[in-house]
């Protein structure tokens, strides 16, 4: 063999093994590429789940708030003047608040974390439960609502609502509750 064409070999051969290197380069740097680029939209979908989940409990949070309120007015205007006469009018109205606020509370228990869910939790059964022994006293005889009851009701609902508000400020905001 002859210089020229060894000269031409090793030319060839130092081109091929360039051409291979360029490949096995742009492959990995593709590769690191694509990696990046799969972790960042990973990130994003995961940033952007958190963001739709945060809206979700907000609106969970403030339409428990806004159901309980609901309940404490309907509560404190229409059971204070509570008689036999008007009872099916009364408790067709509190069934429909009861309702929502059962929604309400279930949203929550979707959405919420462990605090907030409790705390409404119990805001849902302080008012079920006092409505309930409000009309078992009727039942039992009484002619009109004790205001010692309904007070108890609606001191119940109010202290309930507040612990309730409470956990949700600090789970939207971050911090630990006072509670």
């Amino acid at each position: 063999m002859d210089s020229g064409t060894t000269t031409q070999l090793i030319t060839v051969g130092a081109t091929l093994g360039g051409v291979v290197l360029t490949l096995l380069t742009t492959t990995l740097v593709e590769g690191r590429k694509l990696k990046a680029t799969r972790h960042a939209e990973a990130q994003k979908r995961a940033a952007d789940h958190a963001n739709w989940l945060r809206d979700e409990r907000v609106k969970a949070y403030a339409g428990m708030s806004n159901a309980g309120e609901e309940a404490f007015q309907l509560i404190r205007s229409e059971f204070a003047t509570l008689r036999p006469e008007n009872r099916d009018e009364v408790e067709a109205r509190w069934r429909e608040r009861r309702n929502e606020l059962r929604k309400a509370h279930n949203q929550v228990a979707l959405f919420g974390t462990d605090e907030p869910r409790r705390r409404g939790k119990d805001l849902w059964k302080v008012a079920r439960n006092g409505v309930n022994a409000i009309l078992a006293e009727l039942d039992s005889g009484e002619t009109a609502v004790r205001r010692a009851s309904l007070d108890h009701v609606l001191t119940g609902i109010s202290e309930s609502g507040d612990r309730f508000l409470e956990a949700c400020r600090a789970d939207v905001q971050g911090t630990a509750p006072d509670l």
